[in-house]
C-alpha cells in the first residue's frame, strides 16, 4: 500500500504541484460572457489562426535585402501591437532563393490585414503658400525674412537667384518648399512640407486626446499626436507670414494643413490664428467614419501606421486567405479530442499491457500533467498554440509514455539482482539518451525551418525537456513506492 501522505512530501512531488500551480496561473482561464448571452471559458493561451480563425498574407518585398527585410518585420511587428492584435506571427520565409514575408493575425478578418500591411506609411503633413507675381517679380516673407520671386517666361519661377520648374524644391530657413503650381492669375503656388513621417513623437490613444464624435452615417474621429522640436519650429516659420481670415464667427490663417498618407490626402485642417508663428509641439488629426466601428477603426488603423513609421521598400501582397472564427473553433475543439483521445488510446495500451490500475493512473495522470505544463510554459512566454503544436503535443506525449513503461519495465523486481534504484537509474540513462536524440532532431527544424514545422518542433522540445527534468523523476517515484 501506498503512503500517499509520505510521497506528496518527496521533493519531486513538490516540486510537480508547484509548476502545476504557476501553469494554472499562466494559464489563467476566466468566465466570458458570449455574444448569445451564454457563458463560456476563455484564457491567456495564446491562439494561432488555425485555433481562433484570423487573416493570413505572404508579403514579396520590392527590394529584398537583409537590412529591408529586418526593418520590414519592425515595422509591421509595430504597427499590429499597437492596433491590439494579441495573437500574431510574423516571420521570414524563403522561396525560390527570395524572401518573403508571412504574417497571420488570430482574430483579425482579411480587409483589416491588408488595410494595415498595404500602407507605405508614409506621412507628411504640408501648408501651401499662395504668392501673388504683379509685374513678374515681387518680394514675400517668409518666417519674417525677405525673399525675392521672379516669374519666367517658360512658366518656371526664379527665388533668390534659383530657377524652379514645376515640382522642383528649395529649401528656405530651413523648410523644404516645391513649387506646384502656376495659376492664369499669376499666382504660385508653393507647398511647404512641416511634417515628416520621423518626426511623429507620441501618438496619444487616451480618451483626453482621442475621441469620436457623430451620428448615424457621419462620424468623426480626432486624435493628438506629439512633433519634434524640429518640425515644430517649421510650422512656426511656415505660418509666421500667413494672413489672417474669418469663418463661422472664428479666426483662422489662410491656408490649411494637408495631412498626407502614401500620397494620398487624409484630412485638412484649418490652423487657428493664435498658433501664428507659434512653436506647436502637438497638432490634432481627424477623419471620417460612415459609423462609429468604421471611424474608430480608421482612426486605430491611422494610429498604429504613425506609430510604426514607414517600411523602408514597396511589399506586394502575394496572397491572402482567412479562416473563419467558426472554423477556427471546429479546429480547437478538434485538436482538445486528438489530445484526449490519444492519452486514452495509450491508457488502452498501458491496461492491457501490464493490467494493473496502480500504474495505469499514474501514466494517465503525468501524461495530463506534461500537456498542462506545455499549455502553461506557452501561455507565460506568449508562445502561439496552432495544429502544429497540438502535433508537438501527441508526440510528446508519446515520447513520455514510452519513457514510463521503460521506467516501469525496469523497476520490474522479477528482472535481475539489481537494487530498485539502480534498476531507475539504468532507466533513465536509456530515456536521457532517447530525450538527447529527439532535442537533437527537432533542433535544425526550430532553426532553419519555417511556419508550422517550427512550431512542431519547438513544442515537442519543450515536452521532451518537461518530462525529462520533471514529470518522469516523479513518475519514478510513484513506481518507487509502488516496488517497495
Amino acid at each position: 500500500m501506498i503512503n500517499f501522505k509520505q510521497l506528496l512530501k518527496e521533493p519531486r512531488m513538490i516540486l510537480v504541484m508547484v509548476l502545476v500551480l504557476l501553469a494554472v496561473v499562466a494559464i489563467g482561464p476566466y468566465p466570458v460572457m458570449n455574444d448569445e448571452g451564454t457563458m463560456s471559458f476563455s484564457s491567456n493561451i495564446k491562439q494561432g489562426i488555425d485555433m481562433k480563425g484570423g487573416a493570413r498574407a505572404l508579403i514579396h518585398l520590392k527590394d529584398s535585402t537583409d537590412e529591408n527585410l529586418r526593418k520590414t518585420i519592425i515595422v509591421l511587428e509595430k504597427r499590429i501591437d499597437s492596433y491590439g492584435v494579441k495573437e500574431k506571427q510574423i516571420r521570414p520565409i524563403e522561396i525560390d532563393d527570395e524572401w518573403y514575408i508571412q504574417m497571420e493575425m488570430a482574430g483579425a478578418n482579411e480587409e483589416e490585414l491588408k488595410e494595415l500591411i498595404q500602407r507605405q506609411g508614409k506621412f507628411e503633413a504640408t501648408i501651401s503658400r499662395n504668392i501673388t507675381v504683379g509685374n513678374g517679380s515681387v518680394v514675400f516673407n517668409f518666417d519674417e525674412k525677405p525673399h525675392d520671386l521672379s516669374l519666367l517666361s517658360s512658366g518656371a519661377i526664379e527665388i533668390d537667384d534659383v530657377v524652379l520648374e514645376v515640382s522642383d524644391t528649395i529649401v528656405l530657413e530651413g523648410v523644404m518648399l516645391e513649387y506646384v503650381n502656376l495659376t492664369d492669375e499669376n499666382i504660385v503656388i508653393l507647398k511647404a512640407f512641416v511634417i515628416a513621417g520621423d518626426d511623429v513623437k507620441q501618438v496619444f490613444r487616451d480618451a483626453q486626446h482621442a475621441r469620436l464624435s457623430g451620428a448615424g452615417s457621419n462620424w468623426q474621429f480626432e486624435f493628438t499626436i506629439t512633433l519634434s522640436s524640429e518640425a515644430a519650429q517649421k510650422f512656426a516659420a511656415v505660418t509666421s507670414d500667413l494672413t489672417k481670415e474669418f469663418s463661422n464667427g472664428r479666426s483662422y490663417l489662410s491656408s490649411d494643413i494637408d495631412l498626407i498618407l502614401d500620397d494620398e490626402l487624409v484630412d485638412s485642417l484649418k490652423i487657428s490664428s493664435g498658433l501664428q508663428g507659434q512653436v506647436q509641439p502637438e497638432i490634432q488629426i481627424s477623419g471620417p467614419g460612415d459609423s462609429r466601428d468604421d471611424a474608430w477603426r480608421n482612426m486605430n488603423q491611422l494610429q498604429s501606421i504613425l506609430e510604426s513609421g514607414a517600411l523602408p521598400t514597396e511589399i506586394e501582397i502575394v496572397q491572402m486567405n482567412t479562416i473563419s472564427p467558426t472554423l477556427g473553433e471546429e479546429f480547437m475543439r478538434s485538436a482538445i479530442i486528438a489530445i484526449l483521445f490519444s492519452i486514452l488510446a495509450v491508457s488502452i495500451v498501458i491496461y492491457v499491457r501490464y493490467k494493473d490500475p496502480r500504474i495505469v493512473i499514474p501514466i494517465i495522470l503525468t501524461s495530463c500533467t506534461e500537456v498542462l505544463l506545455i499549455f502553461g510554459f506557452a501561455s507565460f512566454i506568449q508562445w502561439t498554440i496552432d495544429l502544429a503544436a497540438i502535433a508537438g503535443i501527441i508526440a510528446a506525449i508519446g515520447s513520455g509514455v514510452d519513457d514510463q513503461i521503460i521506467i516501469t519495465d525496469e523497476s520490474d523486481k522479477k528482472k535481475g539482482d539489481l537494487g530498485l534504484r539502480r534498476k531507475l537509474k539504468r532507466a533513465f540513462f536509456i530515456i536521457f539518451a532517447s530525450a538527447t536524440t529527439t532535442i537533437a532532431v527537432m533542433v535544425p527544424l526550430l532553426t532553419v525551418g519555417a511556419g508550422g514545422v517550427r512550431g512542431f518542433a519547438f513544442t515537442t522540445i519543450v515536452g521532451v525537456i518537461i518530462g525529462v527534468f520533471v514529470t518522469r523523476p516523479a513518475f519514478a517515484k510513484i513506481i518507487e513506492y509502488l516496488r517497495r
